[in-house]
């Protein structure tokens, strides 16, 4: 079976692009966009669904952001699609303390998200995220000590970002490509290692892969998983929270929270707040469960507003969750 089909199959099973009218790809012009944009063409061309490509220029490359935009413009001509070409501005948006390159990743994402919004309802937004990538993102996540509570990438986020290449590994990717002539560009900036993904890339995953092949889809896997448990997680606190029922007040059973570990608590503190973004004590937060989980049988301590309250049986949230 060939990428094109087993892409088919896997968007079948997974029920990503169901509903949609339109899909809005995030061309880069690397391999794993170049990819995607051909294979949901094919995909999208007997199903009547509509693809355009869409590259958002960051202005932080010099001419090699420039080739890199026209690079997209012509792949989407040749492919017979419409194209989008959104420039960004990322010196003049970076908020304070944000570092260059998640600025760029959250204006990206704002541009390909705010573009979607005006090409009409029933569009989703398809990003080339990789097996890889998602291996490199538990890595990642378990050197900040965020594994448990952030899990892998998100095949669909809430906002209409859909992942269908999570499945496929770069090199699955680049053999479809090779095989077609397609031609992609490499983005140089990969290579610099002073970036922690990077060295992760380039250094960490590989040497575990040569030493026991198969790491990468294993990390990938157990990403996964995990991302699906936070997912339930997710929907029994909103569907408490709709109810009236707020999670706040627990108590918990301490068993829950010590299998769970600090991301229950956080997930609470975001979702009774309204915040989708970082949670003010959350470190603390985890510092208290991870003493929890070291078998302290009592804990009260004030946190991002509220009190954590532990003993032997149980854990609880006392106070209202407010965040400055």
């Amino acid at each position: 079976m060939d990428l094109s089909e087993r892409l088919g199959r896997h968007l079948a099973e997974s029920r990503l692009l169901d509903g949609a009218q339109r899909v809005v790809v995030a061309c880069s012009g690397g391999g794993d966009s170049t990819a995607l944009l051909i294979l949901l063409r094919e995909w999208a061309r007997e199903r009547g669904v509509s693809i355009v490509a869409l590259h958002v220029h960051h202005g932080l490359r010099g001419p090699r952001g420039e080739e890199d935009a026209g690079f997209c413009a012509r792949l989407a001509s040749d492919l017979g699609l419409p194209f989008g070409l959104r420039p960004v501005d990322v010196p003049s948006n970076r908020r304070p303390g944000e570092s260059l390159e998640a600025a760029a990743r959250r204006l990206r994402y704002e541009a390909f998200l705010a573009f979607a919004r005006e090409t009409g309802e029933k569009t989703l937004v398809a990003t080339g995220h990789t097996l890889d990538d998602q291996a490199e993102t538990v890595l990642l996540n378990l050197h900040r000590h965020a594994g448990r509570t952030r899990g892998g990438i998100r095949a669909r986020r809430e906002d209409g970002v859909v992942r269908p290449l999570l499945p496929f590994s770069r090199a699955e990717l680049r053999a479809f490509l090779a095989a077609r002539g397609a031609a992609w560009r490499e983005d140089e900036t990969n290579e610099n290692e002073r970036l922690f993904r990077n060295r992760i890339r380039r250094r960490e995953l590989p040497a575990l892969e040569a030493a026991a092949p198969g790491t990468a889809r294993r990390l990938a896997r157990a990403g996964e998983a995990w991302t699906r448990r936070l997912e339930v997680i997710d929907v029994r606190i909103d569907e408490a929270l709709a109810a009236g029922d707020t999670p706040l007040s627990g108590p918990w059973p301490r068993a829950l929270v010590v299998a769970l570990g600090a991301e229950a608590a956080a997930r609470l503190l975001v979702r009774a707040s309204g915040a989708r973004g970082a949670v003010p004590g959350r470190a603390q937060l985890s510092r208290a469960v991870e003493r929890l989980l070291k078998g302290e049988a009592q804990l009260a301590e004030s946190l991002a507003g509220l009190r954590l309250v532990a003993d032997t049986r149980a854990v609880r949230l006392a106070g209202r969750a407010s965040l400055p």
